[in-house]
């Protein structure tokens, strides 16, 4: 079976400009540090690592920046600590329609990410900027006040074989 793929965008509210370094990691990746929220996350070191004054307090993008390929971290204010707890399928896809009207889940179940339990996802969607089909492997997890969400995107054509590459870093997500 073939599925289609998208991709959606979290804006965050405040910017790492500062706020970050990048150390050595595994072999062929590069390991990102952010002091303020103390999170860290590898990356292929190929992509470059971008900043914003107001975006994502982590965003890479893939061929040294020219992408179409990209990942990001983004910190807001947790819903409530209780806030994984409460979220379902239907009211996270209800949140992301109002950034990506045609947003479909091709997955979507609660998992555990080292010992933190979060919602792991993949979404399809155009994008309201580049008006392309993109896709989405989203996580979410709290950890305290703080709702990180991690994505990583490409287009539809191009998620499946940038998958295993989104997938290693999701799994050097730590807090």
């Amino acid at each position: 079976m073939r599925k289609q793929f998208c991709r959606w965008a979290v804006i965050a509210v405040c910017g790492l400009a500062g706020d970050g370094a990048a150390t050595a990691a595994e072999p062929g990746m590069t390991e990102f540090r952010h002091a303020q929220h103390k999170f860290t996350v590898s990356y292929p070191q190929d992509w470059k690592l971008g900043t914003f004054k107001d975006g994502p307090e982590f965003h890479v993008l893939a061929a040294g920046g020219k992408g179409p390929e990209e990942c990001n971290v983004n910190v807001t204010q947790a819903p409530g600590t209780d806030y994984l707890d409460r979220i379902n399928q239907a009211r996270m896809l209800n949140s992301i329609r109002s950034a990506i009207k045609d947003a479909k889940f091709e997955e979507w179940r609660r998992q555990t990410l080292g010992r933190r339990w979060g919602v792991y996802y993949v979404v399809t969607g155009t994008t309201p900027r580049q008006n392309y089909r993109q896709t989405t492997l989203g996580y979410q997890v709290v950890v305290g006040a703080q709702l990180y969400t991690l994505s990583c995107s490409a287009p539809v054509a191009r998620f499946e074989q940038s998958r295993a590459v989104f997938e290693k870093v999701l799994g050097s997500l730590a807090f």
